[in-house]
């Protein structure tokens, strides 16, 4: 499952994220453009819960910001929408 919201108010350089839950656990990736490109920095948390609980409280993400959208396909890149 992967989500991601863009940021109506920049924090410090990030402008956009991504939330991607793999059976590795759950990484928040941070983008500093609101553009479909790669990710500058990446976070990692045990559950989903976790990460969404870290981004209201440090990025101030409601959860109708939230867009939902497919898994990357075999070989695509996880922080990148295609």
């Amino acid at each position: 499952m992967r989500m991601y919201a863009l940021l109506e108010e920049r924090v410090e350089n990030v402008k956009k994220i991504m939330v991607y839950e793999s059976e590795s656990g759950v990484y928040v990736f941070l983008y500093d453009t609101q553009e479909d490109k790669s990710c500058v920095a990446d976070l990692w948390f045990e559950t989903l819960d976790e990460a969404v609980d870290h981004c209201i409280q440090e990025f101030n993400v409601i959860q109708a910001q939230w867009l939902v959208i497919n898994d990357p396909k075999e070989g695509e890149y996880h922080d990148i929408i295609h």
